[in-house]
């Protein structure tokens, strides 16, 4: 049995070793990079063998994705938790030959990008078997994620004094500001509901929020 995290001079040593799972390789900028989960541990190598990232958590999987479209490839390492699509992100930085991870991210889960813009949104349940439930609008700046807006559906009956409806917020920092109450009816409008309200609300009125 190989030793882990001892660095490791040949690729081929990862695939042999039984513990390592999610084995994803890349190649970016011109250099070729591993990325693999060991032990409850993610390390990406590089072409010598480096441990260049090592990040203990619950992780799933992890992959190599253009996050931002900027045509490197990222990371992005999938956490295991109640929140379906929890992820780290680490950014590839041109400027340094780097990847940096993105503080803030796994608060947004389920992230998609607006077309033709740098702001993304995510979704996350928020109790009551996800008949409450959340969608943020972000960016990222400084390798930091940033919230700017916030749609809050409820629709579990009026409970705890809250009265069924769509909620959107604009959003600064630790304050936010009630800017829409739409029914809850407005869902029925959409041929995937929530889902597609939630796209197109986004991709519609994003200006609305920067």
């Amino acid at each position: 049995m190989l030793s882990f995290p001892a660095m490791v001079q040949d690729w081929s040593r990862v695939y042999s070793d039984t513990n390592s799972f999610a084995i994803r390789t890349a190649k970016v900028a011109g250099k070729k990079y591993i990325g693999y989960i060991n032990d409850q541990t993610y390390y990406l190598l590089n072409s010598n063998g480096d441990t260049l990232i090592k990040k203990t958590d619950f992780y799933l999987d992890t992959e190599f994705k253009d996050f931002d479209k900027d045509g490197y490839q990222d990371i992005m390492l999938h956490h295991s938790g109640n929140t379906p699509m929890a992820l780290d992100l680490f950014m590839y930085s041109p400027v340094t030959g780097k990847f940096k991870e993105v503080r803030n991210f796994r608060e947004f889960p389920a992230p998609d990008r607006i077309n033709g813009t740098n702001l993304y949104y995510s979704y996350h349940k928020s109790g009551c078997a996800d008949m409450n439930w959340d969608s943020d609008l972000f960016y990222i700046q400084d390798f930091r994620a940033i919230k700017i807006g916030n749609i809050a559906g409820r629709q579990c009956g009026n409970s705890n004094g809250v009265k069924d409806a769509i909620y959107i917020y604009k959003v600064r920092g630790i304050n936010r500001k009630l800017y829409k109450t739409l029914p809850i009816s407005t869902l029925e409008k959409y041929k995937d509901f929530k889902w597609g309200f939630i796209q197109k609300y986004w991709a519609r009125n994003y200006k609305m929020f920067m």
